[in-house]
């Protein structure tokens, strides 16, 4: 209790678990996906091929593997999956050959009308700026599936989705560990047919924010780029999350000469809070120029009430605390000599089971990166053996008290009470010039007849 006590006073560094251990603190995610026709390809018209999306369906899959050591971070990876459906528009009844680019990780799995399509590297197409960058002014717009979301973004800042609250918040430019290659592939569009392209990335590296939560906040950025296709039908975004994870997902629109909007919804909460479960969807009738999701892990907040390294520390202050004064009281009832004893026994076992258990789930996320990780482990140790030896001992002190309740009431002094609790004159209230005749019950003087 002194520890902590003392953690919490002076704080340990503030610093995220990702700083510590030599990685930013702010990472920014490989983009992937990104379809668009070359303007410059094959059968272009006026810089835009006639060629629109009829419905894009993207599914994420987010992992989590754990770390080899307990208070490591997780490394938590997505498999993203776009499925297209294009249609030629217009045009003059004739097959159409188009080029198409994407970015993507170097593992990458492309299927055409169900067939493997070839691949090779190409220049991607400049694409308009969508990530908050100076003077973008966010403006809010109605979304369905929640509230929307709107603010400025700083100069200087990027936009990074709250997995918890669905609020984009600025955080410092991020440092990007990785980059995406451009690649493309040729096909071949017929009138009147709708032709599925499907996009593969096994395996997607998420941005992370280390300093938002207890655990970091991962970030996942799909640029969709409607205004390059002659038509953009609507979006199905489909989020399987591990247990015990939160997922937020998020739009952002940019209009010519309008700035930014932002339109952000948390997955399937109409009153703009988050949920837990194995799955999220949003719909956008109306595609926007980005897709954001964000997901976080929630162990050891308690329903979000503890969210940052010094809440974790004031709780388990408070709930050692409460556990000195519950014991105290219990045992008060423990010491009783009637059967009220015995049913404070199975609290006072119960209460430093409990007050380990709370400790446990709010000590096994890391909270500090090495060497400072080592309290923790410190912690656990000293936690385990501190329930284990406060259990036998207040199960061995309490059958002790019974034991030595039992005993005094055999004495011939408990014997001799009365009824009401007043000990019987007997040898030790009589003078010493007195003595009892056991022939006859009376009691002469010393020494007389």
């Amino acid at each position: 209790m002194l520890l902590l006590l003392t953690v919490a006073a002076t704080g340990l560094p503030a610093r995220p678990v990702a700083a510590q251990q030599g990685l930013p603190a702010v990472t920014a995610g490989t983009p992937v996906g990104g379809l668009v026709p070359d303007p410059g390809g094959t059968g272009s018209a006026a810089g835009r091929p006639p060629v629109e999306v009829t419905r894009l369906v993207l599914a994420v899959n987010v992992h989590a593997e754990k770390a080899s050591l307990s208070l490591l971070p997780a490394r938590v990876t997505a498999t993203v999956e776009a499925r297209y459906g294009l249609r030629l528009v217009g045009g003059d009844g004739r097959p159409q050959p188009v080029s198409l680019r994407f970015l993507a990780p170097p593992d990458v799995d492309v299927q055409w009308d169900g067939r493997p399509a070839e691949l090779y590297p190409a220049q991607y197409p400049p694409a308009q700026p969508a990530q908050g960058g100076a003077g973008a002014e966010g403006t809010t717009d109605g979304g369905s599936g929640g509230g929307a979301r709107g603010g400025a973004m700083a100069e200087g800042t990027g936009a990074w989705l709250d997995p918890l609250t669905g609020r984009f918040y600025p955080v410092e430019e991020p440092v990007a560990l990785g980059a995406s290659q451009a690649l493309g592939t040729d096909v071949v569009l017929r009138p009147g047919q709708e032709h599925q392209l499907q996009l593969r990335f096994p395996r997607v590296a998420l941005g992370w924010d280390a300093g938002r939560y207890l655990s970091p906040a991962y970030q996942l950025v799909v640029p969709l780029h409607p205004a390059a296709w002659a038509g953009f039908g609507p979006v199905d975004v489909h989020v399987s999350l591990p247990a015990g994870y939160v997922a937020g997902l998020a739009g952002i629109t940019v209009r010519p000469g309008a700035g930014m909007g932002i339109e952000a919804s948390l997955s399937g909460a109409e009153d703009g809070q988050g949920r837990l479960g194995p799955y999220a969807y949003r719909r956008w009738q109306r595609p926007p120029s980005e897709i954001y999701v964000a997901t976080t892990a929630t162990a050891g907040m308690w329903g979000r009430l503890v969210t940052h390294r010094r809440d974790v520390l004031w709780l388990l202050v408070l709930v050692w605390l409460a556990f000195a004064a519950l014991r105290a009281v219990l045992w008060r009832v423990g010491r009783r000599r009637d059967a009220w004893a015995w049913a404070a026994m199975p609290a006072l076992l119960a209460l430093p089971v409990l007050a380990g258990w709370v400790s446990w789930q709010s000590l096994r996320v890391p909270l500090w990166g090495y060497p400072f990780s080592l309290i923790q482990y410190a912690l656990w140790v000293a936690l385990g053996l501190y329930v284990a030896g406060r259990i036998v001992g207040d199960l061995a002190g309490f059958l002790w008290l019974r034991w030595r309740y039992r005993r005094a009431a055999r004495t011939p002094t408990a014997a001799s009470s009365s009824g009401d609790g007043t000990p019987r004159a007997d040898a030790a209230t009589r003078g010493p010039g007195t003595r009892r005749r056991e022939d006859d019950g009376l009691t002469a003087p010393a020494g007389g007849s």
